[in-house]
């Protein structure tokens, strides 16, 4: 098993309806989904079972970091997530880093906020090995 780290750091999220920014506003909660097959490759060429860790979670302290910067219709947020994965035998931060940007692996996950908010800017998001791995 490997720890793997999604971070992406400034992603802007607007919400339709004022009151439930302010609702969300008062408990803060951030949730990651991960699907490797949503990657041009399925996740294959990073994973031996993509399909097998797909996942939704809130991030906490106990598996990411959070910066929450408020803005007038939506938050700024930061993240750092970890995650606890197999992978292939090969793969090291070059692979990690080829499959995110090559392969499509940017799109096997997103930062969501369980309201009817919606990101409208973001630098993109990048994957890292930890240093444990």
């Amino acid at each position: 098993m490997a720890t793997i780290i999604w971070h992406i750091d400034r992603a802007k999220f607007s919400f339709d309806d004022n009151s439930e920014y302010e609702q969300w506003k008062s408990e803060k909660k951030v949730f990651f989904e991960f699907t490797p097959s949503q990657a041009d490759d399925g996740g294959d060429a990073i994973f031996p079972d993509a399909g097998e860790i797909e996942t939704w979670f809130e991030v906490t302290e106990k598996n990411g970091m959070l910066k929450i910067f408020l803005e007038e219709d939506g938050p700024v947020i930061s993240a750092w997530i970890m995650i606890e994965a197999e992978l292939n035998d090969d793969v090291d931060e070059d692979t990690l880093s080829d499959w995110a940007a090559e392969e499509g692996g940017w799109a096997s996950c997103t930062i969501y906020l369980e309201y009817d908010a919606n990101i409208t800017e973001d630098d993109g998001g990048e994957w890292r090995l930890s240093d444990d791995s």
